[in-house]
């Protein structure tokens, strides 16, 4: 390879990655919003926040992945040009195939990438945040409270105050606790309580020890009021908002194929489409990047953006008819592919006529 074409292919790459960084900049806030919801409404650890963000990453490189190819290299190529270092390369003799050569590593390069993210490295992050859910449902009450504050818990239907945690066996003190459960409002204190996880059960259950239970309509006139006295309640906690997690994706890529269901064909697809994106969407970079001498070069970065919200909406879509129908049979996304394809055809056979 020529010093020009790596060049090209080393400035193309450092600029998709820094395109990438701030993709995923941008997913991660939006991530880190979500998880702070879900750790708010005691769903969550807050401990285990950014843990559970480190994990999404791969999810958001499979969204941003290709878009971000795209845009480096539009911005490699738009500013040699813009700097006529890419006239001076063409009139040094650098013909148009040889051009193409760093730009087709580079896509092919990021393509392989997006491969082994979406094949491999995605479903084993799926499948740690699904034991890391688990673990969390089970000890996120505690692991939540805040020892002097009124903390809600089930989406607001529950509140609870405790004076003292003890985080390592659970031991609580001067405990408050009101339920809303359709009509009634739950009272219940008591001077010790502890969290209680039997075995394997997924069910969290919390002890108190020498208290009061009042239970009592919302609406105080119409109906009594019931108080009970305790040395020892055992109570069933309401179980956390459940995040289900298609098993779909905990599956290598290898194991979805030959597909057995339509949701593994569908799956199939959905993880072949980001390294195609990447794929195509980097080789369409070179002809998209050419220009008039006064335009400038990021007149082609928004109409990249916009051809990569077609391409991707039309993908969610064509995911959205294939499981409507439900069916193995079927094109599935090949026609989507098949029409960016012909566009790059279309775009490079013009590029090479005016080069």
């Amino acid at each position: 390879m020529l010093i020009l074409q790596r060049y090209v292919l080393r400035q193309g790459l450092l600029a998709s990655l820094l395109s990438l960084a701030v993709f995923l900049g941008v997913i991660s806030a939006l991530f880190l919003a979500e998880l702070l919801g879900e750790a708010a409404q005691g769903d969550l650890p807050g401990g285990s926040v950014l843990l559970m963000l480190v994990l999404r990453l791969p999810e958001a490189t499979i969204l941003v992945g290709p878009l971000a190819l795209l845009t480096g290299m539009l911005m490699t190529l738009g500013r040699l040009q813009e700097d006529s270092e890419l006239v001076i390369m063409r009139s040094g003799g650098l013909t148009y195939r040889r051009l193409f050569r760093p730009v087709a590593t580079a896509a092919v390069f990021w393509a392989g990438g997006l491969l082994i993210v979406t094949g491999w490295l995605s479903p084993m992050a799926v499948e740690r945040s699904a034991g890391l859910l688990a673990d969390a449902a089970r000890t996120a009450m505690v692991a939540g409270l805040r020892p002097g504050q009124f903390d809600r818990l089930n989406q607001g239907r529950t509140t609870v105050y405790v004076g003292g945690v003890e985080r390592r066996s659970g031991e609580l003190s001067d405990v408050f606790i009101q339920h809303t459960e359709d009509d009634s409002v739950q009272l219940l204190t008591a001077s010790h309580g502890q969290l209680w996880l039997p075995g394997e059960d997924e069910e969290r259950y919390l002890l108190l020890r020498d208290g009061r239970q009042v239970q009592h309509a919302v609406d105080l006139l119409d109906g009594s009021i019931q108080e009970i006295r305790f040395g020892r309640n055992e109570l069933r906690l309401p179980a956390p908002k459940d995040i289900s997690i298609d098993s779909e994706s905990r599956h290598r890529l290898p194991q979805l194929w030959p597909p057995e269901t339509p949701a593994h064909r569908r799956e199939w697809h959905w993880r072949l489409a980001s390294p195609l994106a990447g794929l195509m969407l980097g080789l369409l970079a070179l002809p998209l990047s050419s220009r008039g001498p006064r335009q400038g070069r990021h007149a082609s970065v928004v109409m990249a953006l916009v051809l990569y919200l077609v391409y991707s909406n039309a993908v969610h879509g064509g995911l959205i008819l294939m499981e409507r129908h439900d069916s193995m049979q079927g094109v599935g996304l090949w026609p989507i592919h098949a029409a960016l394809t012909l566009l790059l055809c279309a775009l490079f056979w013009r590029h090479w006529r005016s080069w």
